[in-house]
């Protein structure tokens, strides 16, 4: 490792979860620096996104803790809105601790107008969110928010980047950078999470994290259910 990338490391890619220090591993350092690349690549006012395709158990919320630090602290950012999104509650108050515990601040917009509130906001902020808000959130702002400093990190983005959801999304931030987290993403000719993203910016495998020793492998045995009919009660049986 040379004296700059481990500067970098010690720098930007440590952080402490709960009191526990915890150090990016590779998958993460490197997503993240593509991710950075990708972002300020700037066409027709709105910044270029992607798919982050790292599998399941790869700390996927230690990935988007990272991303949104490594945006906040870009020099090249001005003011960055940072909208952490999950389809859950139960993710969303998940995703909201672990930030907390990672010592970086975050507003969490339990309802559609704090979102609204957030989003107006002319500061700059971290903020978590169920992605129905978006849907009260439509209906209450006016003017849609044109900035491409605005930064939607999408958590399971292949389960809700498909529908009503997204439509929502992109009516009321028209130029924001889109950037969807996920370990299984879609590739079915009318739902593709990478094309929906603009590409894939970075893929772990569920091969590459067996290999790693990071995740235990995936076994799947075929089984023929065992059963016997009696016949004899069924041909016997009328209905009238």
């Amino acid at each position: 490792m040379s004296s700059a990338r481990l500067l970098d490391v010690v720098f930007n890619f440590i952080l402490f979860d709960n009191g526990e220090k915890k150090i990016a591993r590779y998958q993460q350092f490197f997503a993240i620096k593509k991710s950075l690349l990708r972002i300020k690549q700037i066409e027709n006012g709105r910044r270029k996104g992607g798919v982050i395709w790292h599998t399941q158990g790869s700390g996927k919320s230690l990935t988007m803790v990272m991303l949104a630090q490594a945006i906040a602290l870009d020099p090249t950012i001005r003011n960055p809105k940072i909208v952490l999104v999950t389809d859950r509650t139960d993710l969303d108050s998940q995703l909201t601790g672990t930030f907390r515990k990672c010592g970086m601040f975050v507003e969490n917009a339990t309802t559609g107008q704090r979102l609204v509130d957030l989003l107006e906001s002319k500061s700059d902020a971290v903020v978590t969110t169920v992605i129905n808000k978006f849907v009260a959130a439509v209906k209450k702002i006016s003017k849609p928010l044109e900035s491409n400093n605005i930064f939607v990190l999408v958590d399971e983005g292949h389960r809700t980047q498909h529908g009503i959801f997204n439509i929502d999304m992109q009516k009321t931030l028209p130029n924001a950078c889109f950037i969807a987290m996920t370990g299984t993403p879609l590739f079915k000719k009318d739902k593709n999470t990478a094309a929906k993203f603009g590409g894939v910016i970075d893929a772990y495998t569920v091969d590459e994290a067996v290999n790693d020793k990071a995740v235990v492998p995936l076994l799947y045995e075929g089984r023929l259910a065992l059963q016997e009919v009696n016949a004899s009660p069924i041909d016997t049986f009328s209905v009238w």
